[in-house]
């Protein structure tokens, strides 16, 4: 009977839903902010180098991590059924085995070094190194997957970033290729993080362009707001946010939190003396009932609107 053959798996987008290499910038805005200015210097001496200094100042909990349950369970069958599970990823070895660890499926883990990252051509190379072509199945995410699938027997694409799937089928015959969709289209995501709903208080302001100015300034709070409070959030799982639960990348809340409030606050100077006000509000009612928490945070807009700005 001829041994199954190896079934490797990506971490970052793939095994979860968020990318390590973005954890460890948010744990390092927590508890080192002013180490960030360091970041264009380590980058300097390239990525793996980056990512293995990170993985050194700040410690990130496979458990706090939002896992893509439904391909997990998929893997977990692989195993049982006699199928070696091996993670291949470019975060930092030390933190891809504690991930590999707390799952407790992995037979193997192949990540980066301070002197390769494992991601690309890098993982190509190595995986033909130890597999040989076409002596594995390959399970990923993202275009630097596809030297991965090049090479693999089969391609599993899951959840893939924007066109990564037409360039597989590009690349492979259509029945080699198994596809895992998204549940939530990044653009809903979108939607949801921007809080839409909330814009219709704004609608109270004076004029269009106050309302189209406060509602730059509290989607940009909010979000804020999303990123603060993200690993307490991911610890109740029914009011997480969608940063939180993954469904759209850390980047897109490092560039729409000061992007969206810093743009309002410079329309709108006023609106400075009101951010700690808003802010407070947004995080102090983040576990209480939703109806109720948007009930408190609209009237605080309203009487904001009326007597403070």
């Amino acid at each position: 009977m001829l041994k199954p053959l190896p079934l490797v798996v990506d971490l970052d987008g793939t095994l979860i839903y968020t990318d390590t290499f973005h954890e460890m910038i948010l744990r390092l805005l927590y508890k080192r902010p002013w180490t960030v200015f360091l970041l264009p210097f380590w980058f300097l001496k390239g990525r793996a180098f980056t990512k293995t200094r990170l993985s050194q100042i700040v410690k990130i909990l496979p458990s706090s991590l939002p896992y893509n349950v439904a391909f997990l369970n998929f893997a977990k069958e692989e195993g049982k059924a006699g199928r070696p599970l091996i993670l291949a990823t470019g975060t930092p070895q030390k933190l891809a085995q504690d991930i590999a660890n707390h799952i407790g499926i992995f037979q193997e883990v192949i990540g980066s070094t301070e002197h390769v990252n494992m991601t690309g051509i890098n993982k190509q190379n190595a995986l033909l190194e130890r597999f040989g072509h076409e002596g594995f199945d390959y399970a990923g995410d993202s275009k630097q997957d596809l030297h991965v699938w090049k090479v693999a027997r089969r391609a599993l694409i899951v959840c893939p970033k924007r066109r990564v799937l037409d360039q597989a089928q590009a690349i492979r015959k259509d029945d080699s290729i198994s596809h895992f969709p998204r549940t939530t289209t990044p653009f809903h995501a979108l939607i949801l993080a921007l809080r839409p709903l909330f814009w219709a208080i704004n609608l109270c302001a004076f004029s269009l362009k106050d309302s189209l100015v406060l509602c730059l300034f509290t989607s940009g709070v909010f979000i804020v707001g999303d990123l603060v409070t993200l690993y307490s959030e991911r610890s109740h799982a029914s009011k997480t946010s969608v940063f939180a639960e993954g469904l759209l990348p850390l980047t897109t809340a490092f560039f729409l939190a000061p992007l969206l409030t810093f743009s309002s606050l410079i329309v709108w100077p006023e609106l400075f003396f009101y951010l700690p006000f808003f802010i407070a509000a947004d995080l102090l009612t983040r576990s209480l009932f939703p109806y109720l928490r948007w009930s408190l945070l609209a009237c605080l807009q309203l009487i904001a609107l009326l007597f403070f700005i």
